[in-house]
């Protein structure tokens, strides 16, 4: 925790007992632990905690503790039927398969109660003066890290999003915007959401606040926002000259594109998978449904192989085939732009991007898997597209989009 007298004074002395020596100057953007922070920095100074919610802690606790109770009344089931071992008692094969299955639950709620446990001790603290900042880093079993700098040393107030994967099957994504520092580790988090409605105003409302440029991330490095452009549209920074098109290798279209063109739309479909659900999890899909179809053979289930066999394909085979070999398709017309997913090669209706909320399109490298990816800002919705793909198809891509929506909603509209 922060010491009560930085509230008190901000003076260079007492700050500097707060800082360390560093070896290593972190670039890697940090994951911020809580699911929602609104740093109130409008009177200062002020103080904040990055930390876990309690909700998830005992949640997670709350679900190893019924995995331990399964596991443990599944043994006294077993130890009750070889008590009274009659015409209809279990083999003993299969009391040790009941045995072996109630200990892994155990061993699983076991291990969700102690993690959950250990998250608790993971936090960060922040503090911003009128002059100076500290951040204070707190680890398991570790003297808590202090770390402190000028203000003039920040270099101003990033937005950012961050693609948050849920044990390999879907995601979400994460609004940061956050006072960057060029030392990761002293960079403090503003406002942390899920929900991006309203983001730009807050970016811009945070930026005056602290009186720092507004700042992005892209690939080729930091660029800087005028406060007053923060809210503008896409359409309107093309059309003033703010953000700039070029016509040449307009059409020397990458291997990594297919491009549909009339006169009404313009059709792009990116040639790589676009889905969150990874290779090890369709290898354990895979795996759960001979699993599956092996034990009802083995066991002898009273009900048809058939329904499991169709159950077991569905559930297992179809629908995370179609989760992992899912594409997007992005449709640019004078309505706007439409992001649909190709499932199994049908595509699905998806959703429409209006002119008036599109509000940024870069490309960017992600800090957390090291790929490029062409993210869309649309009024806080957030549109990844070609993750994985190389630079400078992502950079042919941006400029290629950037045209056609000065063909469709700009020229037009003039």
């Amino acid at each position: 925790m922060l010491q009560k007298e930085l509230l008190e004074n901000s003076d260079l002395d007492e700050l500097e007992g707060l800082s360390v020596n560093e070896e290593k100057i972190e670039t890697r953007r940090l994951r911020p632990l809580a699911s929602f922070l609104d740093f109130d920095v409008s009177r200062r100074p002020t103080q904040a905690k990055d930390r876990v919610s309690k909700r998830k802690v005992y949640t997670g606790i709350a679900l190893g503790i019924t995995l331990i109770a399964l596991g443990f009344l599944g043994n006294f089931g077993t130890i009750d039927n070889s008590l009274f071992a009659g015409k209809d008692s279990p083999l003993p094969s299969e009391s040790a398969n009941v045995f072996s299955a109630s200990w892994l639950f155990v061993g699983l709620g076991l291990f969700l109660i102690a993690t959950r446990l250990s998250l608790m001790l993971y936090g960060r603290d922040f503090f911003i003066g009128h002059k100076f900042a500290a951040v204070v880093i707190q680890k398991p079993f570790e003297q808590s890290q202090r770390m402190a700098d000028s203000l003039t040393e920040y270099i101003g107030v990033r937005y950012r999003t961050r693609i948050v994967n849920v044990l390999g099957l879907t995601s979400f994504t994460q609004h940061i915007i956050d006072l960057q520092h060029p030392n990761e580790t002293k960079t403090i988090p503003l406002y942390i959401t899920k929900n991006g409605e309203n983001i730009s105003k807050k970016w811009e409302e945070l930026a005056r606040q602290m009186q720092k440029p507004a700042i992005f991330n892209t690939a080729d490095g930091i660029i800087e926002i005028e406060p007053q452009d923060i809210q503008k549209t896409l359409p309107d920074m093309i059309s003033e000259g703010k953000i700039s098109v070029s016509d040449r290798n307009l059409y020397k279209i990458p291997r990594s594109f297919k491009i549909i063109e009339d006169a009404e739309s313009c059709q792009i479909d990116p040639q790589i998978r676009d889905s969150a659900f990874s290779l090890s999890s369709g290898i354990i899909c895979f795996s759960l449904f001979f699993g599956i179809l092996f034990l009802s053979f083995v066991l002898h289930l009273p009900f048809s192989y058939f329904p499991i066999l169709l159950v077991g394909s569905v559930f297992f085979i179809i629908v995370p085939a179609a989760l992992f070999f899912r594409r997007k398709r992005v449709i640019i017309s004078a309505q706007g732009i439409r992001i649909k997913s190709k499932w199994l090669f049908f595509p699905s209706i998806g959703f429409l991007i209006k002119p008036e909320q599109l509000e940024y399109n870069y490309v960017i490298h992600n800090s957390y898997d090291f790929k490029y990816t062409l993210v869309l800002g649309a009024d806080g919705q957030t549109t990844h597209i070609g993750r994985g793909l190389p630079k400078e198809d992502l950079d042919w891509l941006r400029n290629f989009i950037n045209a056609q929506i000065k063909h469709f909603m700009c020229d037009k509209k003039n």
